[in-house]
């Protein structure tokens, strides 16, 4: 297992999410089918609001494929239900079976006769396929049908109870319920799902109820969490906001009517599925189909990468902790030539709902990275519940810097390198004033892989090269961040600024998880760095002394790193293996003719030992579980364990013994003692002494607290321990239970993956001293053209030009060279090395990470994706569906100001408008917030009629906006645009003088002039922002395929945008400007949305702050622009580094230039502190 066993306490059941759904395709290409694996999914939400979104304009004909994956799942019932005759009259009682506490007799009698038609369906997967729901409702294994179908037995089940079972199952019914409801006073989780309107949404927390379904995979009694809550998978906003033709206040909506809007999305939800699932049958192609697996996550992701590697559908995979079952695929879908419905083993989305919270980051990326599609497009999620602010916290979930850890794993997140998000956090901002009650912070990201950005990079799997020292020095880092608790200095350090249950409770790592990622970076690295680069690691994890309790698990770590043929250290090579054999005096072993490298060792805790002390696990918290061998003088901890209870079988006697386990379906509520197994070094039996095996449990401050002072454990909190020659309780196998004879297994549980490296010329990575951070990339270029290699054999020298962030083109003559990296690079600062009689250059480029940097020009990419194109970071949105809203009433739009100042850090918040920033982001942003406050009325009354950009006096776009929208998806408000680039165009110009004295006239057109850089930056913008809204389809002579740029062009007088979409859908745009009808053929429609600041890299927020001021923000004090100079907003390097005004001691500059070139405007406001 990659993650470490958890004693299983009381377990909760999450039959909803905590966050409202979103439309998981919205990154693919519309023609693009979707391969969606939802990891952790609990709830159908996303699939039901994706359907949704899918059902309109040129994506209504895309597949949709889901692998829904979860240790509890309840979805089949509903899909069932939608996919019935009569079924959308039936959804407000299926509303009731999925969201209330107790059914009515309508209700209740519909669950019931579908779930004895669903037993009657399941029994065997033959059986199940064939059915009525077999061609679109597949089952991934066995074990998942079958687990189905034991909870719908138990539904069945309490249809024969007799009165007083009756009686007593509603009576502890009813008490579980109250329990529940008493555990947390306030339920502020359905807050979030009202988006950017959360603060009239937090008002109402304390009377949003709760859900369940009697029975769960947690047993027959009321297992819901106690945060649980029905409105949180809804968007809130939608009720909230003013609607068109309303002039309401958010504050007189009621609770009846935020739930009278979640019960009509679920309708139009379930609506849109149930025609989907009406329109196809066995005979025909699926549209939809949705395939169900029960267990776990991680699990099923290794196991599908196993598949990947060996064609093999029975893997070496357990379904789930605590069971002993191992994944073995449906052949029928998996196996060589499937032909009934084929399934996807890798995918273009996979979403893991907050599963980071419950396994950890690392083993999230390590496990997916593999199976995600090799495409731009291809976009993996990961939500986060953070404890505490999210730009500190973040970096400790990840172990390490965000740049390093994408570059060795290949995954990196959008935002991070485009430095913003369409997606707000608002709804984050009351949830932190309420602090009393709430702690967490929500964070979604949308990660892609590396080297996706660029138009013309065609080798996706590229390998990176680092120097050994320095790759081993960053993987020992990872090491230690992801083993921080067993450094106590700093373990005792953290405890002092937060409580020790939050430090322990993230526990998600032990050996085999490092060992893991080890592999997927030895596939991402130039293979002939990879040898030294582990024998470093090796050294440097051998002789470490900072994690003082990491010196126990060192046999561990190497047992786990031999396992997965990644390093074999040398006291665990084969001949040395049997050479200490042969001269050892083993007690357990001396029998054994030929000695493996590892073996497996059985522990069985006795039910009689265990019992007394489970009341005391399960109020210990997250109690880690681990197995101990003790010699004389030795201690060493093995933490991948494998637990299940059940019974032990053995056959065969010493190194020819077997062992089969049979498990106990009732778990700890049995009475069959618990199994335990793990892999040890052979040698660490090999010295004749006499050892005892233990399993205990993780010491941290935690568990010592609730288990050793309140002496329910000793102080080396062991459960159970036996001798190592005690048969009774001890076994030493040569293979792990229930594994074939000779079985290669250990050969073959390496991750399994495509392999990533391919022939591509590679870049070079160099780190900083600390082996933390990425410096510069190298590459070297080969000159290879005749008229190149003359031009470079001259003498003359190549230039180096700034293609985009991520690209630069060497000139040679009228020759040039396009160059792609991993990261965005700073070509101003370019180093070359040129070797003119080997004609080759060596090319080495600093990263260019800095937050509100320069050259940032293309951060709006729109990229060539077969025949379409794909967003790399901004989402599509389909405008008709996201809800309008109405400015009739001020004082109902106060959120506004609100939602939109998040766009900017407290770091851009500290310039003073009026500067030349020096960020291109920074300055489209502020036109952006501008737009938005005009257009809402908020800025000036009367929105304008039009918005214009000028460079000097050239007008570059025109925007007009029919609506403002809510995207629900993204909490996030959409401005419905019309746009209009400048054009050479005769019948353009025609109809624009048609109507200028409209457009021109009086305030009717609000005009924003801008910078050469920030030109550029919008003509990426407005193709982005027509992209991600289009519902038509690109012409086969669309100018971007004919001309192969895209944009078309940065010319001020030239339109940026294709064609294709002018005029397509303009009757809306003529409907709210009859006067503009002339236009129509030549306007465009787009989305623009805020572009948000990131609050996992920087602070955003200061709620009261904004809620100062309803003028964009430009605070002037020493705090504020200590670092910037006020004229061109150059950084400073340091303290002392920038020139200060001798008058006022508050404005800097970084020369005396620039000083004076300010002195005309500051002098107004240039005011000494003493005056």
């Amino acid at each position: 297992m990659t993650h470490p066993v958890l004693w299983r306490g009381k377990p909760f059941f999450y039959p909803i999410g905590n966050t409202s759904a979103v439309c998981v395709t919205q990154d693919l290409c519309p023609s693009e089918k979707a391969d969606v694996l939802l990891l952790g999914c609990g709830d159908p939400r996303h699939i039901l609001y994706t359907v949704y979104a899918n059902s309109t304009s040129s994506q209504a004909s895309r597949k949709l494929d889901f692998t829904c994956c979860d240790l509890e799942t309840r979805n089949v019932i509903l899909f069932t239900l939608l996919a019935d005759e009569g079924a959308v009259q039936k959804v407000p009682q299926i509303w009731n079976i999925f969201f209330h506490f107790y059914l009515d007799k309508a209700s209740h009698d519909l669950l019931i006769s579908q779930c004895r038609k669903l037993v009657e369906l399941s029994s065997d997967l033959d059986s199940w396929h064939s059915g009525p729901y077999g061609h679109f409702l597949r089952m991934c294994t066995r074990e998942t049908l079958a687990e189905l179908r034991r909870l719908w037995q138990l539904y069945v089940k309490t249809t024969t109870f007799s009165p007083s079972e009756a009686k007593a199952f509603k009576s502890a019914y009813a008490a579980d319920v109250k329990a529940s409801k008493a555990k947390s006073k306030f339920v502020l989780t359905a807050s979030r799902a009202a988006g950017p309107l959360s603060m009239y949404a937090l008002t109402m927390a304390e009377t949003l109820g709760g859900i369940t379904l009697a029975h769960s995979m947690v047993g027959d009694k009321f297992g819901v969490h106690y945060g649980t809550d029905p409105l949180s998978c809804f968007h809130l906003a939608e009720a909230l906001a003013p609607a068109v033709g309303s002039a309401r206040h958010p504050e007189q909506v009621t609770l009846k009517d935020i739930v009278n809007v979640c019960k009509t999305q679920f309708a139009r939800w379930c609506t849109s599925v149930s025609k989907v699932l009406g329109s196809q049958g066995p005979s025909s192609p699926n549209l939809l189909t949705i395939r169900c697996f029960v267990g776990d996550a991680l699990s099923l992701c290794q196991a599908l990468g196993y598949y990947n590697t060996t064609r093999l559908t029975s893997t070496p995979f357990p379904v789930a902790p605590w069971k002993h079952a191992y994944i073995v695929f449906d052949p029928d879908a998996y196996g060589a030539g499937s032909t009934q419905s084929p399934a996807p083993t890798t995918f273009n989305i996979i979403d893991t709902s907050n599963l980071l919270d419950h396994v950890g980051m690392l083993n999230i990326l390590t496990v997916t990275s593999p199976i995600l599609q090799r495409t731009p497009s291809a976009t993996l999620y990961t939500e986060g519940l953070y404890d505490g602010s999210p730009e500190d916290t973040f970096p400790q979930q990840l172990c390490g810097d965000i740049a390093t850890i994408g570059l060795l794993l290949g995954l990196i997140p959008v935002s991070f390198v485009s430095q913003f998000t369409n997606r707000s956090i608002m709804h984050e901002i009351p949830m932190q004033i309420a602090k009393e009650y709430a702690t967490q912070n929500h964070e979604r990201l949308a990660w892609k892989l590396l080297g996706r950005v660029d138009k013309d990079v065609t080798d996706l799997d590229r390998p990176i090269d680092i120097a050994p020292e320095q790759l081993a020095g960053a993987l020992f880092n990872v090491y230690l961040d992801m083993f921080y608790y067993q450094n106590l200095e700093r373990s005792m350090t953290m405890m002092k600024r937060t409580s020790s249950s939050i430090i322990f409770s993230d526990i998600h790592y032990h050996r085999r998880s490092f060992a893991e990622i080890l592999g997927v970076v030895e596939k991402r690295v130039v293979t002939a760095s990879w040898a030294p680069t582990m024998s470093m690691l090796h050294d440097k994890i051998s002789g470490d002394r900072t994690l003082e309790i990491g010196r126990n698990f060192y046999l561990d770590l190497c047992c786990q790193l031999h396992i997965l043929g990644i390093f074999t250290a040398d006291f665990l090579s084969l001949p040395k293996v049997q050479e200490v054999h042969r001269l050892s005096r083993s007690i357990v072993l001396h029998n054994w003719k030929t000695l493996p490298q590892t073996v497996c060792v059985v522990l069985i805790v006795p039910r009689d030992r265990l019992e007394p002390l489970l009341p005391a696990l399960d109020q210990a918290g997250r109690v880690v579980l681990q197995c101990e061998v003790k010699g004389a003088a030795t201690l060493q901890t093995f933490s991948c364990i494998n637990t299940v209870f059940g019974t032990v079988k053995i056959s065969g006697k010493g190194e020819g013994k077997t062992a089969a386990i049979e498990e106990d379906a009732t778990g700890r509520y049995g009475t069959s003692p618990l199994v335990v197994w793990f892999w040890v070094p052979s040698a660490v039996l090999m010295n004749g002494s006499h050892h005892t095996v233990t399993l205990s449990v993780l010491s941290n401050p935690a568990t010592c607290i609730s288990l050793v002072r309140t002496r329910k454990l000793g102080p080396d909190l062991a459960l159970f321990s036996a001798d190592m020659g005690d048969e009774q309780f001890m076994h030493i196998l040569r293979q792990r239970p229930d594994a074939a004879p000779e079985s290669l297994e250990k050969n073959n549980m390496q991750i399994g993956s495509r392999l990533m490296k391919t022939s591509g010329a590679c870049t070079f990575v160099t780190l900083d001293k600390e082996c933390k951070k990425p410096l510069t990339f190298t590459t070297r270029v080969d000159i290879v053209e005749p008229e190149m290699k003359d031009y470079l054999a001259s003498g003359a020298s190549p230039t180096v030009n700034q293609v985009s962030m991520h690209s630069i083109a060497i000139v040679l003559g009228c020759h040039s060279l396009q160059l792609s990296f991993p990261l965005p690079v700073d070509a101003k600062n370019v180093k070359l090395r040129i070797a003119r009689k080997s004609l080759y250059i060596e090319v080495i480029l600093p990263l260019n990470l800095v937050l509100g940097g320069t050259d940032l020009m293309d951060i709006f990419p729109v990229i060539p994706q077969g025949s379409d194109l794909a967003l790399w970071n901004m989402h599509r949105v389909n405008l008709d569906q996201c809800v309008p809203v109405s400015i009739a009433n001020k004082e109902a739009l106060s959120w506004i100001d609100l939602h939109i100042i998040l766009m900017f850090s407290e770091r851009e918040r500290r310039i003073p408008r009026g500067l030349t920033t020096g960020s291109t982001l920074l300055d489209v942003k502020r036109k952006l917030q501008l737009i938005f406050r005009y257009a809402s009325g908020i800025a000036d009354g009367e929105p304008p009629l039009c918005y214009g950009l000028l460079e000097e006096h050239a007008l570059l776009v025109i925007i007009y906006i029919t609506d403002l929208r809510l995207d629900l998806g993204s909490h996030a408000m959409v401005a419905d645009a019309w746009v209009m680039p400048s054009s050479a165009s005769s019948k353009q110009a025609e109809a624009f003088r048609k109507v200028s004295r409209h457009v021109l006239s009086g305030s009717s057109m609000k005009q924003f002039r801008i910078t050469v850089e920030e030109r550029k930056a919008w003509m990426h913008l407005l193709v982005a922002a027509t992209e991600r809204c289009r519902t038509w389809e690109h012409k086969t002579n669309c100018e971007y395929r004919i001309q192969g740029a895209i944009p078309l062009t940065f010319e001020p007088d030239e339109s940026p945008i294709c064609s294709c979409g002018a005029g397509v859908g303009a009757e809306a745009f003529v409907n709210k400007y009859p006067t503009l009808h002339p236009l129509a053929p030549h306007v465009t429609r787009a989305a623009i949305s805020p572009l948000f600041a990131l609050s996992y890299m920087e602070k955003v927020g200061n709620l009261e702050d904004a809620a100062a001021t309803k003028t964009p923000s430009t605070p002037v004090s020493a705090a504020a622009v200590r670092h910037v100079c006020a004229t061109c907003g150059k950084e400073g390097s340091g303290s002392g580094s920038l020139l200060i005004c001798s008058r006022c001691k508050v404005v800097r500059y970084c020369s005396k230039g620039c000083q004076g070139e300010d002195w005309k405007g500051h002098k107004q406001n240039c005011v000494s502190p003493s005056s």
